[in-house]
């Protein structure tokens, strides 16, 4: 059955500004490299996505393909999705779980795959960004003025209280389609940490929240001036 988390996470994680830890860091360089292009385990050099490289193309269809499965059911994502259990700073203490995944396996797992969902197709820009922008400042900067923003508000409230990986990653494609139609990206950094931590602690999922929602409503805020502004 899975269980929730108990790992303490550093308190610098849920400062302003925002500060990747290690796992953070290495999603990351994940993304970036699917979407710029990079070296794989052998050393050979590939095209991004962006670049229309075949090698990211069918790393990103296949990462798509496996959105909501669980950790295992498709091993070869692995390159992309399993952080190196040897750096413990990234991968965790994976002796704590011999039969299962990690909750940092989940939550790069959860993250890489939901990236490929939101830069499918999209060979123009990157859906990821090193910009300090969370899940909740591109859900409030989405749901201002969006026809749909009840819709919106309640997939995001009902991520944020989900009961289960499974549960959290359907809510959050969901929302993650939505920003890939208005091509808002986010920072899988950062999106892979918060979900580490909505699925740890109490403590740990509450500061995910408070920060989601400063977000949101800072991002929200900034959109209503800006549209306010426009119309004068």
């Amino acid at each position: 059955m899975e269980q929730r988390h108990n790992e303490s996470h550093d308190d610098g994680d849920f400062q302003y500004p925002r500060r990747l830890n290690a796992f953070g860091k290495w999603v990351s360089r994940q993304v970036r490299t699917l979407v710029e292009g990079g070296y794989d385990a052998t050393g050979v050099r590939h095209d991004g996505y962006l670049q229309n490289g075949s090698y990211a193309v069918s790393a990103v269809a296949r990462l798509r393909r496996s959105v909501g499965h669980e950790v295992g059911a498709d091993p070869d994502i692995f390159a992309w999705t399993m952080p190196p259990s040897e750096h413990p700073e990234i991968a965790g203490d994976i002796s704590r779980y011999p039969q299962g995944p990690s909750p940092e396996e989940r939550a790069a797992h959860a993250a890489i795959t939901l990236f490929a969902v939101h830069q499918q197709s999209n060979r123009a820009i990157s859906m990821h960004t090193d910009s300090n922008v969370s899940f909740g400042r591109a859900i409030g900067s989405m749901a201002c003025g969006n026809f749909n923003e009840d819709g919106i508000r309640g997939m995001f409230d009902r991520l944020q209280t989900a009961n289960s990986w499974k549960e959290l990653v359907r809510h959050a494609r969901s929302l993650i389609s939505l920003l890939k139609r208005e091509r808002i990206a986010i920072n899988y950094g950062l999106f892979a940490q918060d979900l580490l931590s909505l699925r740890g602690t109490r403590n740990q999922a509450n500061a995910v929240r408070t920060l989601w929602g400063r977000d949101f409503q800072s991002a929200y805020r900034h959109e209503q001036m800006e549209r306010d502004g426009q119309e004068e």
